[in-house]
């Protein structure tokens, strides 16, 4: 609706364009204000070792949350379970209240522990938003690398697990060349014994 009102072209063009008109008069809207398109931030495209760097940086980041996280969640569950009135002779499902209390409290800084590094991931977002969009465009493409080279999971049995599915152990050229190879070399044992079943 908001391309038709550019100049109108013919007389149906004109209708068109008269109740465009009439409508963005009643909703409000000017055509000087109207934009067709948000203009887009487009990233410098980043080397492979340099987004092998890059993903180091942000799991470093996660992984450096992930502890001043679980020290909040457990001094948190900490201060509002200790807050609570205790009574030793009440039980709470068969369960003494101190021991049922203290689990919560580790229960919150497991919790903290586990989600520090979404928050970290969302920190390294802040502090560096373009090469934050340029690692998730690279890792697009990482992962359909990924997918395209991995070797069937027809092929695993318990003598020939399937190595590293999503190639989280990936953090370099050379180590993917390594995944490349155990992934050929799985799948060439997988042939094998299918071929020997036969």
């Amino acid at each position: 609706m908001l391309g038709l009102l550019s100049s109108p072209s013919g007389s149906a063009g004109g209708r068109v364009y008269r109740r465009a008109l009439g409508l963005s008069k009643v909703i409000g809207l000017n055509r000087r204000w109207v934009q067709t398109e948000a203009p887009s931030v487009i990233p410098e495209p980043v080397t492979w070792n340099e987004f092998f760097v890059l993903r180091k940086q942000r799991r470093l980041w996660e992984r450096l949350a992930a502890l001043p996280c679980a020290i909040l969640g457990l001094g948190a569950g900490g201060a509002i379970f200790a807050s609570l009135p205790v009574h030793p002779q009440q039980t709470f499902m068969g369960m003494d209240p101190l021991l049922l209390f203290g689990g919560s409290t580790l229960f919150c800084g497991v919790l903290g522990f586990v989600g520090g590094p979404s928050i970290g991931r969302v920190f390294y977002r802040i502090g560096s938003p373009q090469r934050a969009l340029a690692l998730d465009l690279k890792e697009a493409e990482f992962f359909r690398h990924i997918k395209a080279n991995r070797s069937d999971p027809m092929f695993s049995s318990a003598s020939n697990p399937l190595p590293d599915f999503y190639g989280e152990k990936i953090n370099s050229l050379a180590a993917y060349r390594k995944w490349l190879r155990k992934q050929r070399e799985h799948e060439r044992k997988g042939t094998f014994k299918l071929g020997k079943k036969k």
